[in-house]
């Protein structure tokens, strides 16, 4: 599909029937979803997209009407995240976290209490009742206010100046192809014109996949969620090799492997040219499978709690698990701060050029979907400031200065970092463990900064970015995505709140009623509490060593 450069021929697809669209998403899917996500740790929320992306463009057609190109693109990006965001349930997590048995035999190594006695009133309000099942009183509201301030707030307008910022580079100036917008395009562009020979290859599809699906996934959570048996035809995610008759572990300890069985997994590649998918492959290679193994059996001081915690016999999920954080968190971070330098210093031009559009009174892309430059500094600047003071005056005693670095260094080089990898690679590239990384070099010892951390931005601008290009890609005015994430945002925050508190009043959470999270939920507390007491260390040197060596292998590829 070509692109349009003239923003005249934009259209709208913010209409009564798209908003009624997010609305069945969130009243009716955002529920089944929740309540998969607590009984089987299954989630709909890409399901969520076609079914009403399908549903509404059959019934519209029904009527005569049918919806338009503009109308489903609306749907397409806004129904997974309404379906997908019951996020009032990490308010019931923060209930079971305060007064569950696990957490009171972990000790705060500053005040020698148990973690429960010295969580903050500003987290969790003080002597909670595990009986009382609501979070519809007066203590919860200062909790509530400072996580939707930071969250529902400072971070949309942050993560908002970002991509519009990262879009005008990366879009308008680097015209990175962004695969996966094509895709989208494709298929919004299908359900609205309907071409036989495209519609009998998207049905043909649609069964097959809803065939695997029921095989892969439906059987094995009815199973589960009504019967508490496990069954399970095709091993998924993944058919684990690492351990076992054939297992990699035999060969090389410490090493994991394993292949995808579902077949999204494999989809993307497709879209993709055969020397990335190398490079790719060979990274994949190179960290997981000889990279734990050289650090498990060569190197062992570098990381002594990964060489003293594997075992044989451990999982590919537990290893994975393990090995990110006791090996390659920090390295990671110094691979995407390099990557960032690196793009900044080989795409340098394109920043200018990006720049001088923005503050530049002509081109007609920045007058069809951007703010200002002078507006999109002020937000992500006074977004981002914002959020600082919060988190500082929470938690007075943190370094003030390590939080500016961390926030607007580290936080927009990975930003530009993750866009070029969504732009090159349908890569979703991010940093693990990004705050509790800079809490363990801070040296800071109480537990207040594990609890808040200002607003991290970059975690969405590389899907929104895509998300722009598909807008281009189906003649929609771009502002309608965000017009319609607003819309999106104030759904799902009430129909969560709804739901969350409907189905904490039939049952506990975690209880058996909801048996994914009897295993998952404990499981979260232990990891947390771990970091919390400083049982996870961190490691500058290794970070800057990471930096330096992914920055030399980065500079020596640009020049070959």
């Amino acid at each position: 599909m070509d692109e349009k450069d003239s923003s005249s021929s934009f259209k709208s697809g913010l209409t009564w029937r798209s908003v009624l669209a997010i609305l069945f998403s969130s009243l009716v899917l955002l529920p089944i979803n929740l309540y998969l996500s607590l009984v089987a740790g299954v989630g709909i929320a890409g399901a969520a997209v076609y079914l009403t992306a399908i549903l509404f463009s059959e019934i519209t057609l029904i009527f005569g009407s049918k919806l338009t190109e503009q109308e489903l693109y609306v749907i397409y990006m806004m129904a997974g995240i309404a379906a997908g965001s019951p996020v009032f349930i990490s308010w019931v997590y923060r209930q079971y976290y305060a007064t569950s048995f696990i957490t009171y035999s972990f000790i705060d190594p500053f005040t020698k209490k148990p973690i429960p006695e010295v969580l903050p009133s500003w987290w969790v309000p003080k002597h909670l009742n595990p009986e009382v099942r609501s979070f519809v009183s007066l203590p919860w509201l200062i909790p509530m206010l400072i996580a939707i301030l930071q969250y529902g707030v400072f971070w949309i307008v942050q993560e908002v100046a970002l991509t519009m910022i990262s879009a005008q580079i990366f879009l308008e100036e680097e015209n990175l192809p962004f695969p996966f917008a094509s895709v989208n395009a494709q298929l919004i562009s299908t359900l609205a014109e309907r071409p036989r020979d495209k519609m009998y290859v998207f049905s043909t599809s649609a069964v097959v996949s809803i065939v695997i699906g029921l095989v892969m996934y439906g059987i094995p959570t009815l199973a589960s969620g009504l019967f508490n048996v496990q069954l399970q035809f095709i091993p998924f995610p993944w058919i684990d090799f690492t351990t076992g008759y054939y297992g990699i572990e035999k060969i090389l300890p410490g090493a994991m492997f394993g292949i995808a069985t579902d077949p999204l997994s494999f989809l993307g590649a497709m879209l993709l040219p055969l020397d990335l998918l190398a490079y790719m492959l060979i990274g994949s290679i190179v960290v997981w499978i000889f990279g734990n193994w050289f650090f498990l059996n060569v190197s062992k001081s570098i990381f002594p709690e990964w060489v003293s915690e594997w075992k044989p016999g451990m999982s590919l999920q537990l290893i994975w698990q393990r090995s990110v954080l006791r090996v390659w968190t920090f390295p990671q971070i110094g691979f995407m701060l390099a990557l960032a330098i690196s793009t900044f210093f080989t795409g340098y031009k394109s920043f200018i050029r990006a720049f001088r559009s923005l503050t530049s009174r002509k081109g007609s892309s920045r007058e069809a979907y951007f703010y200002s430059f002078r507006t999109l500094i002020l937000m992500y600047v006074g977004a981002t400031l914002a959020s600082i003071i919060l988190f500082q005056y929470l938690v007075p005693d943190f370094p003030f200065w390590l939080t500016v670095i961390w926030i607007f260094g580290v936080g927009f080089l990975s930003t530009v970092a993750a866009v070029r990898a969504r732009g090159e690679a349908m890569a979703s590239v991010s940093i693990p463990y990004m705050w509790q990384s800079a809490v363990l070099i801070s040296g800071y010892p109480k537990i207040d900064a594990w609890l808040i951390s200002p607003v991290i931005p970059g975690s969405s601008a590389p899907s929104w970015v895509e998300a722009i290009k598909t807008a281009k890609l189906t003649n929609t005015d771009p502002r309608d995505f965000f017009k319609a994430y607003y819309i999106t945002v104030f759904l799902y925050h009430i129909f969560s709140f709804i739901y969350v508190l409907f189905l904490w009043q039939i049952a506990p959470i975690p209880s058996s009623v909801y048996p994914y999270t009897l295993i998952s939920w404990p499981i979260q507390a232990i990891q947390d509490s771990m970091w919390y007491t400083r049982q996870i260390l961190g490691k500058p040197m290794v970070l800057i060593f990471s930096f330096v060596l992914m920055l030399i292998i980065g500079t020596l590829g640009t020049l070959a």
